[in-house]
């Protein structure tokens, strides 16, 4: 016998798993580019720095 209760309970928790998931990857996408935002601006790099390597011409 298909109770169509447990039906509609299945579909709200994988919308509800959906839903948590989105705001996972949200967060987590969130914290990385404010890692790497404070990573490319805090530290003492002098600009006027000369490059390395062999020059281009």
């Amino acid at each position: 016998m298909n109770n169509s209760f447990d039906h509609l309970d299945t579909e709200y928790y994988v919308e509800r798993a959906y839903q948590l998931r989105s705001e996972y990857v949200a967060a987590a996408v969130k914290s990385l580019v404010a890692r790497i935002k404070s990573a490319l601006t805090s530290g003492k790099r002098s600009t006027s720095a000369p490059l390395q390597g062999n020059p281009a011409h």
